[in-house]
């Protein structure tokens, strides 16, 4: 039997369901699928990526988006598809990872050009900020956000994370810190 490539196997899912399901009001935020991938794509490779460090390409894009899923099984935390109740199409990732270089996990949110402006990056991040704080403690991680990505420094803000410094690998880029971090 030929599979498509962006379909997840049967016999995977065992593991997503190892990963929370988070719910709020009116989203979930769930474990991605390969499905995810093709709605996910152009967060990457896009100018919707400038404050990432993209636009990606394709495989870069792949590669970086295996990287916050792998967090789940390296770190006990990763990224997370938000979708909204009745309806699975990705609106985009929040996460809680620990890439590359990074001094300390990030709390970060990447959304779809369709999601942007409805709350959705406030309302999932906070959700799992929350569930964070339970894993990591209230200093347990930051948000890292390029200083021209106006819409997330009000995300953060919103949030209840205080501006704190830069990171150290990049003087473009603002560290927010939680609770104790902050």
């Amino acid at each position: 039997m030929t599979r498509h490539p962006w379909e997840t196997p049967p016999k995977a899912n065992h593991i997503a369901r190892a990963l929370p399901v988070i719910k709020t009001e009116r989203l979930i935020l769930r474990a991605p699928r390969l499905e995810d991938w093709p709605t996910l794509e152009p967060i990457f490779t896009t100018d919707r990526a400038t404050h990432i460090g993209g636009p990606m390409s394709a495989e870069d894009a792949w590669l970086d988006f295996n990287q916050l899923v792998a967090g789940w099984i390296l770190r006990g935390h990763g990224a997370l598809t938000i979708t909204r109740h009745g309806d699975d199409t990705p609106l985009g990732l929040v996460l809680l990872g620990h890439e590359f270089g990074d001094p300390q996990a990030e709390l970060g949110w990447l959304l779809t050009e369709a999601a942007e402006g409805h709350g959705y990056a406030s309302e999932a991040a906070l959700a799992l900020r929350d569930w964070g704080f339970d894993l990591l403690g209230r200093d347990g991680f930051v948000s890292y956000i390029a200083d021209g990505n106006a819409a997330s420094h009000k995300v953060a803000t919103r949030l209840g994370a205080a501006r704190i410094g830069h990171h150290p690998l990049d003087s473009d880029v603002a560290i927010y810190g939680y609770g104790g971090a902050a």
